[in-house]
Parts: C-alpha cells; structure tokens; sequence
C-alpha cells in the first residue's frame, strides 16, 4: 500500500518528507536494524503522528523482544486497516 494517496497524504501530514538529513538517516539506520533483528518492516500508523512520535515510537520498539514487537506490528496493521476502512465508508 506503499504509494497509494492516503499513505501518501499520511507521510505528507507527519512531515516525513521534510526530514532534515540528520532524521532521514536516523530513520533509515534503524529501519535497517529494525528489519534485520526482527525480518519484518517497521508498522505504524502515522495517521495524525509527527515525525518527532514516529521516530520516538520507532526508537522505543527496536528495543522489543521480538514476541512482543510482533504482537505490537500485528496492532499497528489492524489500527492502519481501522483507520483505512473508515475512510472508505466517509466517501
């Protein structure tokens, strides 16, 4: 879903894409790690978040036993259909 205009519309309201350099490799040194201590990519949903809390959220988890992040992604991925789901039904 990466690419489609409300994940768009998202990252645009959470100003990822006005990350300063410092922020951009932050977020891709631990998107890195991330992936490679749990196999899976980095969820969560940015919907109302800013960069600041979603770098602080991504900070925290990457700390997670694996048993615990994976039931926290499983959350994220119901919050972000939740939240999609709702936006269909307003139109």
């Amino acid at each position: 879903l990466v690419g489609s205009e409300m994940c768009i519309r998202d990252r645009s309201s959470a100003e990822l894409d006005q990350c300063s350099e410092k922020e951009f490799n932050e977020f891709k040194d631990l998107n890195k790690k991330y992936k490679k201590k749990f196999g899976f990519p980095f969820i969560f949903a940015i919907k109302d978040k800013s960069k600041f809390e979603i770098l602080s959220n991504f900070r925290k988890r990457i700390s997670y036993d694996i048993n615990i992040e994976f039931e926290e992604a499983k959350k994220q991925v119901k919050k972000i259909a939740s939240l999609r789901l709702m936006e269909i039904n307003k139109k």
